[in-house]
C-alpha cells in the first residue's frame, strides 16, 4: 500500500500543475486588459440623444473585450464614424495607437433597429486584433515563461493592420440621384394642454332696417382654454406643428373661439431646455353672443397665429411645454374687416 500511493505522488502533482498552469494562464490574460479612450462619434446625430445612445454602446463592446473604456487620454483610442449610404447605415470603428490607425472594421445596418447590434460587432473586432498580437506568446493553454516584451519594430508601428472585413457583407444599391436628400427618422409628439386666454370680437354697426338686430363694440373675454397639438420634429432644431386651441366662457354670457392651425416652429437651442418660436395658419370659428344675427354671432373662415414658449426635457420621450400663442379669426372668406383674436397661455405634455 505504501508503495502504491509513492507511485501515485506524481500523478497527484501533475493533476494539480495544471490548474496551476489554468490559474496562471488566467493572470496573465488579465494583465494584457489595457485603458480604451472612446472618442466622440462623428454622423451620432441621427436622434437628439444619438451620440449618447452610441458611446454607451462603445463602452459595453470595449468591457466586452476585456478592456476598460476611459473618457480620459489614453496610449489606445477608439474612433467611430456613423456615415448614412442610400437607405442603409455604414459603421467604420479605427483602433488608434500613437497617432496611428492600427485596425478597422466596417459593419453594416439596414435600419436604426439593427444599429446597436453594429456597433458592437464593429468595436469588438477593431479591438481584436490588439488582443490576438498581445497574447500571441499564449501557446496551446500555457504560459510561456515571463520575459521583457519585445520593442515594436519600425515597419510594424508604421504599418497598419489589415482591415477585418470578414462579417461585412456589401451589396450594390442604386446611387441616390444628385437631387434627392437623406432621409432621417422623425420624432412625433402629441401635445395634451391646459391654460388661459383672452381674446376680442369687433365693432357692430346694427341694421337699421331690423328691429331684433343691435349694435355692438369690441368686447374683451377671458376664460379657461384646451390645446392640442400634433408635433413632428424633422432635425434638431425644426419642427412641422399642427395646433388646434379652444377658448371657451359659459355664464351670462357664452363665447367659443376656436383655431385649427398648420405651420411650424424653430428651436432657438437643441438642448434639454429649448426656447421656440412658431407661426400657422388655418381655419377657425367663433360664437359670440354678443350678436343678434346668426350670421354675425357665428363666425366662420380664415386663421392665422404666431406662438413662442419653452419644452423642458426635449432630450426624452415625455416633454414639459409652457407656450404662448396669439391668433386672429376672420369672419367669412371674402373681407378681413370682421376680426376675432385671442391670445393664451398654457401648460402642456408632450408625449
Amino acid at each position: 500500500m505504501r508503495l502504491f500511493r509513492l507511485l501515485t505522488v506524481p500523478f497527484y502533482i501533475f493533476m494539480n500543475m495544471k490548474k496551476i498552469i489554468a490559474a496562471l494562464f488566467s493572470l496573465a490574460v488579465a494583465t494584457f486588459a489595457a485603458d480604451v479612450q472612446i472618442l466622440e462619434p462623428t454622423g451620432a446625430d441621427f436622434a437628439p440623444v444619438g451620440p449618447t445612445i452610441v458611446k454607451s454602446l462603445l463602452r459595453a463592446a470595449v468591457s466586452q473585450t476585456g478592456n476598460t473604456p476611459v473618457e480620459d487620454s489614453s496610449e489606445i483610442q477608439l474612433q467611430t464614424s456613423i456615415i448614412t449610404m442610400g437607405g442603409y447605415y455604414l459603421i467604420i470603428c479605427e483602433q488608434v495607437k500613437g497617432g496611428k490607425i492600427v485596425n478597422s472594421n466596417k459593419q453594416k445596418s439596414v435600419s436604426l433597429e439593427d444599429l446597436d447590434v453594429a456597433i458592437e460587432k464593429a468595436a469588438v473586432n477593431a479591438l481584436a486584433e490588439r488582443v490576438v498580437a498581445t497574447n500571441a506568446d499564449l501557446v496551446d493553454g500555457a504560459a510561456a515563461p515571463a520575459a521583457a516584451p519585445a520593442a515594436p519594430t519600425e515597419a510594424a508601428v508604421s504599418e497598419p493592420l489589415p482591415v477585418n472585413t470578414s462579417k461585412v457583407t456589401i451589396e450594390v444599391e442604386e446611387k441616390p440621384a444628385e437631387n434627392t436628400m437623406e432621409k432621417r427618422p422623425t420624432h412625433n409628439y402629441n401635445g395634451f394642454g391646459l391654460g388661459i386666454a383672452l381674446w376680442h370680437n369687433y365693432d357692430y354697426t346694427a341694421d337699421p332696417d331690423n328691429e331684433d338686430d343691435r349694435s355692438v363694440d369690441r368686447d374683451w373675454s377671458t376664460s379657461f382654454m384646451l390645446h392640442y397639438a400634433h408635433i413632428f420634429e424633422v432635425s434638431t432644431s425644426a419642427a412641422i406643428t399642427m395646433q388646434a386651441n379652444a377658448d371657451m366662457v359659459f355664464g351670462k354670457g357664452w363665447q367659443i373661439h376656436g383655431v385649427f392651425l398648420i405651420g411650424g416652429r424653430y428651436y432657438i437651442q437643441s438642448g434639454a431646455v429649448s426656447p421656440y418660436f412658431g407661426a400657422g395658419f388655418g381655419v377657425g370659428a367663433q360664437f359670440d353672443n354678443h350678436y343678434a344675427e346668426v350670421g354675425e354671432y357665428i363666425g366662420l373662415g380664415l386663421a392665422g397665429g404666431v406662438e413662442a414658449g419653452v419644452v423642458f426635457f426635449r432630450n426624452s420621450a415625455i416633454q414639459l411645454e409652457l407656450g404662448a400663442t396669439w391668433d386672429a379669426l376672420w369672419d367669412g372668406f371674402e373681407s378681413f374687416s370682421r376680426r376675432f383674436g385671442a391670445g393664451s397661455i398654457y401648460i402642456a405634455v408632450n408625449l
